[in-house]
Parts: structure tokens; C-alpha cells; sequence
């Protein structure tokens, strides 16, 4: 295959990589959205006994309607400890997270692509450096490269005239 083939090719497939990533991110995040409703539409809501579960992060609350499953999520006001209590009394199951949690293994995961990205990248430009053709050449210096492409070249030569 010509070299300019394969080049065309190759960032074909990286564009190509490109927008499926993209695709599988946005749709992930626009997956099943939350309805985010007012604190005293919460409160209506717990009062008529439409809430079957909440989940408590700090100031925020998740949670899911009886009727429907579907999600809603509102900001509640801080130090409101009746609200406990009302949703005890309407029988909501209730979750409580800590706001902080995570630390350095969920940076790490977030962090993730990028580190793949920036891996891939540095590869590419390293190959790039090294004459792109051999299949990971890293511990060749530039002139037993140049000496190979020569007996390669000098090989083809032979092969084209006998």
C-alpha cells in the first residue's frame, strides 16, 4: 500500500475514533436527566406523598417519584431538620452521601482519558520523529533507522530488476 494511503488511513481512523468518543459521551450524559424542581415543589411533593426515595449529598436532593420512577433533584436549604422528619413520617427511604466524597481515585478516573490521550499522542509524535513506518522503533537511534530504510530500499531495488 502507498505510504500516502496509509497515512490518509490512519488519521481517518483517529477522526473517525474522534467523533464515536464524542457520540458515546454526549449520549451518555444525556441519558436519563433529572427534572430539577423547587424547594417548595419538593415539599408539596413529600406532603402528597408522591416521593418513594431520596438521596441527600450536602445541600442537594435526588430522588424518584412514586407514580412515574422518574427523577427529580432540588436544593434544599441548610440545617433544615424538619425536612428528616417529614419525609420519615411519608415513609421516603432516605440515602444520606457525604458531599466530599471521591478523593484521589475518582480524580483518577476522570483523569483517565486524558492521560490515554496524551499517551497516544505522544506515541504518534514519537513515530512520527522516527520515520513512521517501523512498528515502534524506541530504542533505534536515527541513523540505524536511516541505515534500515537504505537496505530496504537497496532490497526492493534488487527485487524490482531480477
Amino acid at each position: 500500500m502507498n505510504s500516502t494511503v496509509k497515512t490518509v488511513v490512519f488519521w481517518l481512523v483517529i477522526v473517525l475514533s474522534g467523533v464515536l468518543l464524542w457520540q458515546v459521551v454526549k449520549g451518555a450524559n444525556s441519558g436519563a436527566k433529572d427534572r430539577e424542581i423547587n424547594f417548595s415543589e419538593f415539599l408539596s411533593n413529600v406532603d402528597q406523598g408522591n416521593v418513594s426515595e431520596v438521596t441527600i449529598i450536602g445541600q442537594e436532593v435526588r430522588g424518584k417519584f412514586k407514580n412515574d420512577k422518574a427523577g427529580f433533584h432540588s436544593t434544599v436549604m441548610s440545617g433544615y431538620t424538619d425536612m428528616i422528619k417529614e419525609l420519615r413520617d411519608k415513609g421516603v427511604n432516605i440515602t444520606v452521601k457525604d458531599a466530599q466524597a471521591g478523593g484521589w481515585p475518582s480524580w483518577l478516573l476522570n483523569l483517565a482519558p486524558f492521560i490515554l490521550l496524551g499517551a497516544l499522542w505522544f506515541i504518534m509524535i514519537r513515530q512520527m520523529q522516527t520515520g513512521g513506518n517501523k512498528a515502534l522503533s524506541f530504542g533505534k537511534s536515527r541513523a540505524r533507522l536511516l541505515s534500515m530504510q537504505q537496505k530496504e530500499g537497496h532490497v526492493q531495488r534488487r527485487r524490482r530488476r531480477g
